[in-house]
């Protein structure tokens, strides 16, 4: 795949996120991701994380600024929306490189400054 292949692909992701449409991450994903920042394998776990992000939020929106492809890594900005925040605090960010195997996410590395609702 080419870097834009690549960068398209991440593109989708996030977009089946905020439609929470399980279906298609399903086609995204590898069935045996890893998510290393959570130390968590497989689609399933991949699924809940979704499902869980909306939870307490449901107006949740993950907004891609920046995507950086190089090889078979995608490098991703991304602004979390639709979470309460205290005035003039700079909205969450997630920064994270998928590695992309047979048209698919295999790995994801990750970090941010989400913060839990209570703290």
């Amino acid at each position: 795949m080419t870097a834009t292949d690549n960068k398209a692909l991440a593109s989708r992701v996030y977009e089946a996120i905020n439609t929470q449409d399980l279906a298609t991450l399903d086609e995204l994903f590898d069935p045996h991701i890893i998510r290393h920042a959570m130390g968590e394998v497989g689609i399933e776990r991949a699924r809940a994380a979704v499902t869980n992000a909306f939870a307490t939020f449901p107006e949740r929106r993950f907004v891609v600024e920046d995507l950086i492809a190089e090889g078979d890594k995608v490098a991703l900005r991304v602004t979390v929306h639709g979470v309460p925040m205290p005035p003039g605090e700079p909205l969450p960010l997630i920064m994270e490189i998928f590695r992309i195997e047979n048209g698919r996410v295999a790995e994801i590395w990750g970090a941010g400054t989400l913060r839990r609702p209570d703290a």
